[in-house]
């Protein structure tokens, strides 16, 4: 008879435990119903042309964006363009977003749905201001609820700043944690059958030649060594493709970060239709480093106008192994002896 008695306690138990915890994580209904399915900010839809700055503030991290010329940068970047698409997703999201289910408005359970004080780490602070230094927007967002309402309708949980309740809202918010996760990464994208002849010289001076005559054609080392056996023709095309699809690592205005004209490492390519790109190339801490530099005759010069206005003023940070491509050597050319 105990036993029972323990074991329909423990029963019962578990459900108050579990109706405690339903309560709490889906919904406090002293909430006001007709709050929900509300827009969180009604007006910003309307309003998205006349931002000036937003700051995204994340435990210790602060992200500052500006919007100038009808373009976002990164001030923390020296106002480097920021992911327009990015962007563009963000704002319209918190625009669209919309109240669904009230949610609890206990202080010390907000954690749960990453609701906390943003300077804990786990939850984002997103301001918006206008040009004269206004509040458009403020919200704090906490966790995601992927395809939480189904066909493909995210939910995410938020609360407003001095408010303990939290809501699950209908929409989809993508905020990266990091700076560079919000920088416009792509530096270059200059596909291989355009290139013609590449010319990588190190450090030292001694320069790494290969041309060829046609688009689709094989390439060939200038001026080879007698009796020097090459490796096979895609190893002599790899470094043709350096500069396609080359994204950055990281980045700083050439002010902060200069790689000299003489003593660096240099890589040249010549497209087929008149267009060079030049490269400088340093390591910096763990970093490879590089400044471009564009020219171009006839149809290339306004390509070569273009990538100048965009990449003049900075030193990007590449990936590791790009970086090896634009240092190839003669050596890492040359067909190893039999037998070695």
């Amino acid at each position: 008879m105990q036993k029972r008695s323990f074991l329909v306690l423990v029963g019962a138990t578990i459900v108050l435990v579990a109706a405690a915890l339903f309560a709490v994580l889906s919904g406090e209904r002293a909430a006001s119903p007709a709050a929900r399915d509300e827009r969180v900010f009604p007006d910003l839809a309307n309003r998205l042309g006349n931002l000036a700055w937003m700051r995204l503030s994340h435990g210790a991290t602060r992200i500052d964006f500006a919007a100038i010329g009808g373009s976002w940068v990164l001030i923390e970047k020296g106002n480097y363009p920021a992911a327009s698409g990015k962007m563009r997703r963000l704002l319209l999201g918190l625009g669209g977003l919309a109240l669904v289910e009230p949610k609890t408005a206990r202080p010390e359970l907000l954690g749960r749905l990453d609701l906390d004080d943003p300077s804990n780490g786990k939850s984002t602070l997103i301001t918006l201001r206008d040009p004269t230094g206004n509040n458009v927007a403020e919200l704090i967002v906490g966790k995601r609820r992927p395809d939480r309402f189904g066909g493909g309708n995210d939910g995410v949980y938020v609360r407003r700043p001095g408010q303990d309740r939290a809501w699950l809202a209908r929409g989809t918010l993508d905020l990266a944690d990091d700076l560079t996760g919000w920088l416009d990464r792509r530096i270059l994208d200059i596909a291989p059958s355009r290139i013609a002849a590449v010319t990588l010289s190190g450090g030292d001076g001694a320069a790494l030649v290969l041309r060829r005559d046609a688009p689709g054609g094989r390439f060939a080392v200038a001026d080879p060594p007698e009796d020097t056996s090459f490796k096979p023709d895609p190893a002599l095309a790899e470094a043709a493709g350096a500069l396609a699809g080359l994204d950055l690592d990281d980045v700083k205005p050439e002010a902060d970060l200069t790689i000299p004209e003489s003593g660096a490492a240099t890589a040249e390519y010549a497209t087929f239709d008149g267009l060079t790109i030049r490269l400088r190339l340093l390591t910096h801490g763990s970093a490879d480093w590089v400044a471009i530099a564009a020219s171009g005759s006839g149809a290339a010069e306004s390509d070569a106008k273009a990538i100048n206005d965009r990449v003049a003023r900075w030193s990007y940070a590449i990936p590791a192994a790009r970086a090896k491509l634009l240092r190839t050597r003669l050596a890492d050319l040359v067909e190893p002896a039999k037998g070695s």
